[in-house]
């Protein structure tokens, strides 16, 4: 079979160790590699050169790129254009056209990656995204292209007292996100340095000044960027301070917000990417004798803008949660939960809390869940609430949704090495290849 995969940063270096074993395993490998400074050892690599300012051109709309730079966190975060899109969509297409693949694995996260999707779209080639969901733990699904769709079917089902069992863990807070678990320096096997070290921030710099501009934000910018999170952190501690107080006489709406940038909004939730009007539109449709509660991302980021602490500052009906508050404190309290592709949304019906989800996910039928295309839906939602007509998931519910967490996956950790050394371990490797290679071989 012939392979490509896409370079991403560090993640590039877990892409190379699965491209060694497929290699062993007979198959061809070649790659697509934006950034230089990540260059893998397995396979042919072809570098794209980056662009001279002859390069530059405004982007056509017969390329029919929208979604992606939509979706393109340089855009979106960092004051970056779309000039580079068609030197880079054409250089892509003629990687691509001239290695053939089969197969193209990557993420679907940066600009280049999701052009990438684009072609193999074009070209009914299948893209595979694989990526670990918050729950069942120690898993993975394989997405297909730029979707949620996750495809293929793990046949290694637990029984359904221990289903049951994960959905009582889930539910008692016991189990939490594989993605929650801290990076530490001290992680056994770590050759590739935590992010945010001086060590990850001097080789960014050093791959800015190179010239990947694309990507990698200025480092003067990033940094300004960043000073002002800080800011707002604490302006957020102090509207907590005047506003958190809760009130046995009303109920609550609970938003948690995701983490930007990040493809679960950026691309997955695009329409709600804005969650600070995302925000204020919930706390405008609420009913008398309710609020709105609003939980920080703990990895908080740039969804956290002036803008939103604005509307806290202002809105009554909007009422926010203190940073180091954890789940288990405020979740008894809640009546109902909003996410848009959050993980939040299947420890709800674990949990036996009615959820109200935007975007995609794994959920679909379950009792408790509700999907939403707009936000004034979930007045329906809270009206069906208020005169108990909402119908929570049971036990047989939940463990079937903890079967079916199992079933859209397969054992094996998928992340860059720099967050999660274990991943280059050779059993988790030979785990992931060997399901990546047999889905594949289903699809071709």
């Amino acid at each position: 079979m012939k392979i490509v995969m896409l370079e991403n940063r560090y993640k590039t270096f877990f892409w190379d160790a699965l491209a060694e074993y497929f290699i062993e395993q007979g198959h061809v490998v070649a790659w697509v590699v934006q950034n230089p400074s990540f260059m893998p050892k397995n396979g042919v690599a072809n570098v794209i050169a980056f662009p001279s300012s002859r390069d530059a051109r405004a982007l056509s709309k017969s390329y029919g790129l929208e979604k992606i730079v939509r979706s393109d966190r340089y855009i979106n975060y960092f004051g970056g254009d779309t000039s580079h899109y068609e030197y880079y969509y054409a250089e892509i297409e003629r990687i691509l056209l001239k290695e053939k693949p089969e197969l193209v694995i990557g993420e679907a996260t940066l600009f280049h990656e999701l052009m990438a999707v684009d072609w193999c779209k074009k070209n009914d080639v299948p893209f595979f995204h694989p990526s670990m969901p918050g729950y069942p733990g120690g898993r993975y699904s394989i997405y297909l292209g730029d979707t949620k769709d996750a495809i293929g079917g793990a046949t290694d089902l637990p029984s359904d007292e221990e289903c049951y069992s994960l959905a009582e863990a889930i539910r008692k807070r016991e189990r939490i996100p594989d993605y929650m678990r801290p990076s530490l320096p001290t992680d056994h096997g770590r050759t590739f340095p935590v992010h945010g070290s001086f060590a990850n921030r001097l080789l960014l710099i050093k791959s800015y000044l190179r010239g990947e501009r694309f990507n990698t934000p200025s480092p003067w910018r990033k940094r300004k960027l960043d000073k002002a999170v800080s800011r707002r952190l604490i302006r957020w501690s102090e509207i907590c301070v005047e506003k958190f107080k809760l009130d046995d006489g009303c109920r609550y709406l609970l938003y948690p917000m995701q983490m930007q940038p990040e493809s679960n909004l950026d691309l997955w939730g695009q329409e709600y990417r804005e969650q600070s009007r995302l925000i204020s539109d919930l706390a405008d449709i609420l009913p008398p004798g309710w609020k709105l509660l609003v939980k920080l991302n703990p990895k908080s980021k740039y969804e956290l803008d002036d803008t939103l602490i604005n509307i806290l500052s202002v809105n009554h009906r909007i009422i926010p949660i203190p940073f180091e508050m954890g789940m288990d404190k405020i979740f008894s309290r809640v009546h109902l939960v909003c996410t848009v592709t959050g993980t939040i949304a299947v420890e709800s019906i674990l949990s036996c809390k009615p959820v109200v989800q935007f975007g995609p996910g794994i959920l679909s039928d379950e009792a408790g869940y509700a999907h939403a295309n707009s936000v004034v839906e979930i007045k329906d939602v809270i009206a069906r609430i208020e005169v108990a007509q909402f119908q929570l998931a049971d036990d047989q519910g939940r463990t079937e949704l903890v079967k079916k967490l199992y079933f859209t996956t397969f054992p094996g950790f998928i992340s860059d090495p720099a967050s999660l050394p274990s991943v280059l371990d050779s059993k988790n490797i030979i785990q992931v290849g060997e399901n990546l290679i047999r889905v594949a071989e289903r699809c071709i």
